[in-house]
């Protein structure tokens, strides 16, 4: 098992979700969404969140979700925004891996959607090229790691990071997982 959280950062759309849920399948540790935890915290989804409390509102909930979680094996989805709340990353540098999930503005687009309905931290007037392009240098600065999406199925996206990370599976645990994932699905 591996024994350190790995938490994932990067834009809206870029996988964060999807992929952690894989990865800790693979490594067999829980998975955690920031945003599910600001969900919860609050009551309510995150675009009513912003339109009704704010934007500043809306980070310090953020930060303070990044700040609750402790430093056992996991591994995180944190909320794009994460990177705008300086302690909160700060704190998750010090504990885990920061993992940062780089897209293609062409897919980050088609993936989601209106930006609103997905709850993306925006400035008045800022476009979603405006939003990668302030975001990215933050990116870069937190991650430990940088992986590339681009055109790219989850289930590689995270082989690649468990190469990064230097944990290779061999075939005969690769094969174990697999059967146990069709005995449960066999089972549902």
């Amino acid at each position: 098992m591996f024994n350190k959280m790995i938490v994932l950062i990067g834009m809206p759309g870029c996988g964060k979700t999807t992929i952690g849920r894989i990865l800790a399948q693979e490594l067999d540790v829980p998975f955690v969404d920031t945003d599910n935890l600001i969900r919860e915290a609050e009551g309510m989804p995150l675009p009513k969140i912003q339109q009704e409390k704010g934007m500043d509102y809306f980070l310090k909930a953020e930060e303070q979700a990044l700040l609750q979680l402790d430093d056992t094996p996991k591994v995180v989805a944190t909320g794009g925004s994460a990177i705008f709340c300086e302690h909160g990353m700060m704190y998750l540098d010090s504990i885990a891996t920061v993992i940062f999930l780089e897209a293609d503005m062409k897919m980050l687009v088609r993936r989601m959607g209106d930006p609103k309905k997905r709850g993306v931290v925006l400035a008045p007037n800022q476009t979603i090229m405006g939003v990668f392009r302030e975001r990215r240098p933050l990116y870069l600065r937190y991650a430990d790691i940088r992986v590339h999406t681009y055109h790219t199925r989850p289930k590689e996206v995270v082989n690649r990071i468990l190469t990064a990370l230097g944990i290779q599976k061999t075939e005969e645990e690769k094969k174990e997982r697999e059967d146990d994932g069709e005995e449960r699905n066999e089972n549902n």
